[in-house]
């Protein structure tokens, strides 16, 4: 990469890092006999324009910005993966990839994401797609956070990733550290937009006390997808992922909730609508080609279709990614100069096949599936990244 090239990207970097969007949202599990549904609300101020990705296989790429030691993440995705996105290729805001696991991301600004440090940063966005690309297990994205530092200037999130097990994480950032939540530290599948212990406070003693921050309902959101998961009937007449949206479009909407996403990750089926387009869609990964040699595909998220939408994916087009992109920061008031957004969009638009791409000796190879597998004992632990980072 050329001396000019990561300067202008280091700029780059602090324009995506504040470029996050910052979604109210709603995120919650149902458990059926056949396995886990995950239902997720994303709530704008804005328009809510966006694409939906599928994406490859087999991918190297890398890092916009380097730790503290001057290092910058670099990987090869190792599973396929359908993503929604507000600001474009790379930045996702929720999504399931081939092997069950899904995440969404919610508003919480009680959180502090760490401050930086000796592991390799990514966005907000750019950091979910990561766990995408490497993760099949929450046990693997609990273990990932030790390797690479969530880093952005935008108002802080909160995630909740569930995998193919029927296993879910609640992952937030409190003084810089990071908090996980699993198993029986997470007794209730769900986040809004109050930190996780506080919303399951208010859940068993009956409400949230008066003078909490409550954004939007936050506990009563929460409150309603632990009902509305515990009354799901699976002998009804009702299927799961309508019931789901039921509570997507029913109790947990709000008046400005613009995507409603339900995973059926047995099937491996993403279910979705939106508010400019209320059919439902739906894209069956069994119908998708995640390889490498196939192309990177696109879909505009509001598109005049319903029903099964493989077909409806076009190949990626970059003028129209950098179009989406320039579009999702004039929304949210950010003076992007032109020559920062050609480098955001062009740093993905680089990223091509492994057998493709020459390594960068500057670039730190993402860890490899045995050091995972390594990572990944002792993983539930809830503050992973109070242990040192050196590896």
């Amino acid at each position: 990469m050329g001396f000019l090239r990561r300067v202008v990207l280091g700029s780059a970097f602090l324009v995506v890092a504040s470029a996050a969007p910052a979604p109210a949202c709603t995120t919650f599990r149902m458990d059926t006999p056949d396995g886990p549904i995950v239902g997720a609300n994303i709530d704008l101020f804005i328009p809510g324009d966006g694409l939906v990705f599928v994406n490859r296989r087999g991918v190297a790429k890398s890092g916009f910005g380097p730790s503290t030691t001057g290092e910058t993440i670099e990987w090869v995705s190792q599973y396929g993966s359908v993503t929604f996105s507000l600001a474009g290729r790379e930045f996702a805001v929720s999504g399931m990839n081939e092997a069950g696991l899904a995440v969404s991301s919610m508003e919480l600004l009680a959180s502090e994401f760490p401050e930086p440090d000796a592991r390799p940063p990514l966005p907000i966005g750019p950091w979910e797609q990561f766990m995408l690309d490497n993760c099949a297990t929450v046990e693997e994205v609990i273990a990932m956070e030790r390797v690479v530092r969530i880093q952005d200037d935008a108002p802080p999130l909160h995630f909740l990733f569930t995998d193919a097990n029927g296993n879910s994480a609640a992952i937030e950032w409190f003084d810089g550290q990071c908090e996980a939540r699993t198993g029986a530290d997470l007794p209730t599948a769900a986040m809004s937009n109050m930190p996780y212990g506080r919303a399951q406070e208010a859940l068993e003693r009956g409400g949230a006390r008066w003078w909490w921050s409550n954004p939007g309902q936050s506990a009563e959101r929460f409150a309603a997808c632990d009902a509305r998961a515990k009354a799901f009937d699976p002998s009804g007449e009702i299927s799961a992922v309508d019931y789901a949206f039921g509570t997507l479009t029913g109790p947990v909407a709000a008046s400005h909730t613009k995507w409603s996403i339900v995973y059926d990750i047995a099937n491996r089926e993403a279910w979705y609508g939106t508010v400019v387009n209320q059919k439902v869609k739906h894209v069956v990964f069994a119908d998708l080609s995640f390889e490498c040699d196939e192309p990177l595909l696109m879909l505009d998220i509001n598109a005049p279709i319903e029903g099964d939408v493989a077909d409806a994916f076009v190949p990626y087009d970059p003028d129209v990614n950098g179009m989406v992109f320039r579009r999702f920061c004039a929304q949210y008031g950010l003076d992007v100069p032109e020559e920062v957004s050609v480098a955001v969009t062009s740093h993905v638009d680089g990223f091509k096949c492994a057998e493709e791409t020459a390594a960068d000796p500057r670039l730190v190879p993402g860890p490899s599936r045995p050091q995972l597998q390594a990572l990944t004992e002792g993983a539930t632990i809830s503050r992973l990244s109070e242990a040192a980072v050196d590896e």
